[in-house]
């Protein structure tokens, strides 16, 4: 092998364990993905059902127990206290993956 030929392979070398490191860089940052997307869809459905509980209680006000239960005020409390710790990761999330834009 000539002097040429041990560098190129020595390159070639480096080359190939620089793509699998970055092959396994990137199932690790898809897999985090995926757990997001995972989670955005978990924060949807948590969306959903809170805006059914609103619905409800918003009959009971307007028509009392005739149409819907009214919902304990205990539940209101909690459904309250979800919604503003929800809101809060809300903001660091999106901003966290609006932030990764840059980079595309």
């Amino acid at each position: 092998m000539t002097e040429t030929n041990v560098e190129a392979h020595k390159d070639h070398l480096r080359y190939e364990q620089d793509h699998l490191k970055w092959s396994a860089d990137h199932m690790r940052a898809l897999a985090i993905l995926k757990r997001v997307e995972a989670h955005i869809f978990t924060h949807e459905a948590e969306i959903a059902a809170h805006r059914a509980e609103i619905v409800r209680h918003e009959e009971t006000i307007e028509h009392g127990d005739a149409h819907a239960p009214t919902p304990s005020e205990g539940q209101h409390k909690k459904m309250g206290h979800t919604h503003t710790a929800s809101g809060q990761n809300h903001d660091r999330l999106l901003s966290a993956i609006c932030d990764l834009e840059k980079f595309l």
